[in-house]
């Protein structure tokens, strides 16, 4: 596990992923505001928001399932928009690696994956920072399930806000189950009785094992999270 010694390259642009069902996004608006923010605030270039959130619909529609990546090129102004049809996963037990990323990856999803790349054997990496505390993965938001208590790290500027991780903890709140959003120490992690991940294509997926810190079974938490998140 080693440290990072730089940030993602902003010149290589930010981008965005979501989830098309049968030609309807999912979450889109959130998406488009969170994008466009990203590139108002790095490159201070104005977005018009709603033909952004119409071109993104008139791309993805269609029969089925697919992913929509949208990118914004800073060098030549020019935004991209890709749809890839796709089958959307079930329920699939995920390991990961663990990666020390001292500062995060801040509130931005960077086209420069360098950080987050290469996680071996593992599905995915978990950024930790110095004092080993969790961020998030590499491509989705952790939340622990420790004393019967849901648990994820905390909107910081650290980590990336995720659509999905949103739309989980308002679900919880609406079932007056409060989630605790606090710091969450990798050997508080190890203690967890579940823990899962959250992001746009895959949804509520279960973390298993990660080495040098724990395993975890696919819990009753989790099931159920997936299949409302699938369902809503």
């Amino acid at each position: 596990m080693g440290d990072d010694h730089d940030l993602p390259d902003p010149t290589l642009g930010v981008f965005d992923t979501l989830l098309v069902r049968d030609g309807h996004p999912v979450a889109l608006e959130a998406h488009v505001a969170r994008l466009g923010r990203s590139v108002r605030e790095l490159y201070g270039v104005p977005v018009e928001e709603s033909a952004l959130a119409t071109r993104i619909g008139a791309d993805a529609e269609g029969p089925g399932s697919a992913r929509v990546r949208t990118s914004y090129d800073p060098t030549s102004g020019v935004w991209q928009v890709d749809v890839v049809p796709i089958e959307e996963p079930g329920l699939e037990p995920r390991t990961v690696a663990l990666r020390r990323v001292r500062r995060g990856l801040g509130t931005h999803k960077w086209v420069d994956r360098r950080l987050v790349a290469d996680p071996g054997a593992a599905d995915d990496v978990l950024l930790v920072d110095s004092a080993d505390q969790v961020l998030e993965c590499g491509t989705a938001n952790v939340i622990a399930v420790i004393g019967g208590t849901l648990v994820t790290p905390p909107l910081d500027g650290r980590i990336l806000p995720g659509t999905v991780r949103d739309r989980v903890l308002d679900l919880l709140r609406s079932e007056d189950r409060a989630p605790g959003e606090r710091p969450l120490s990798t050997a508080e992690l190890a203690s967890a009785t579940e823990v899962f991940t959250t992001s746009s294509i895959r949804g509520v997926q279960p973390v298993v094992a990660c080495p040098r810190v724990g395993a975890w079974p696919v819990g009753p938490w989790t099931t159920r999270l997936h299949d409302r998140m699938r369902t809503a």
